[in-house]
């Protein structure tokens, strides 16, 4: 594996893993100031965040699933773009929430900064049918 390539997958699944630590901080980790959080496809309704407005959403969520982790994938090599800095990646997420277990499926893009070591953009292909049921059990506003 190239250096640039391992550092792009290293930040990429740095990010992953820290999301399950849920702290405020955790969620945005390795994120530079400007990334932008957006979730696709746009008929989901989920505007595009700052770095606070997604803190501050997934804080809320928190109460929720306060132990929901992310999941790489295994049956879909994660695809790591080292010329527009991106990583694409099959990942699932798994929780307890008072209706029952959380088990969201996603793609997240993550575009990385020149040096591989900032996101500057996280994008989330939700399934959309699951998210929107989600969102109106738990009494959540997008």
């Amino acid at each position: 594996m190239s250096p640039l390539r391992e550092q792009l997958w290293k930040a990429a699944k740095s990010a992953f893993d820290k999301y399950g630590e849920l702290t405020a901080e955790s969620v945005i980790a390795h994120r530079s100031p400007e990334c932008v959080h957006r979730m696709f496809p746009t008929s989901a309704g989920v505007p595009e965040r700052t770095n606070k407005e997604y803190s501050d959403f997934m804080m809320g969520l928190k109460k929720l699933v306060p132990n929901m982790q992310l999941i790489v994938q295994d049956d879909f090599q994660p695809m790591i773009d080292e010329t527009n800095r991106q990583v694409l990646a099959h990942i699932t997420s798994a929780g307890d929430t008072p209706f029952g277990p959380l088990e969201a499926e996603y793609f997240m893009v993550l575009k990385v900064n020149e040096d591989g070591t900032q996101i500057i953009e996280f994008v989330e292909f939700v399934d959309s049918l699951y998210t929107a049921e989600f969102i109106k059990k738990a009494g959540l506003e997008v």
